[in-house]
């Protein structure tokens, strides 16, 4: 008889305590802001042709009346090059 009680107070402490570590951890979780480091920010340029927002490194560039281009693949700096060709066709 008081094995049985002596158990049942130990494992309504152990729940108990598990449930004050748990919640402890969602506050803290809530409170505090994330340890992460800043990111080294990317120089992004946008391709005339299509509008897509690219990274400067990872561009094709193309040179044109003094001004320096940059697309996303070759297909955008040949239609690009295109329009201007017809462009100036049409002047």
């Amino acid at each position: 008889m008081v094995f049985g009680w002596l158990i049942r107070f130990l494992i309504t402490v152990v729940l108990l305590r598990l449930a004050w570590k748990f919640l402890a951890g969602l506050a803290q979780g809530a409170t505090t802001r994330p340890q992460v480091p800043p990111t080294k920010a990317v120089s992004l340029v946008r391709d005339p042709a299509c509008g897509t927002y690219i990274d400067r490194s990872r561009a094709i560039t193309l040179r044109h009346k003094g001004e320096t281009h940059h697309f996303c693949s070759e297909d955008c700096r040949t239609g690009f090059q295109q329009g201007q060709r017809a462009t100036a066709k049409g002047a």
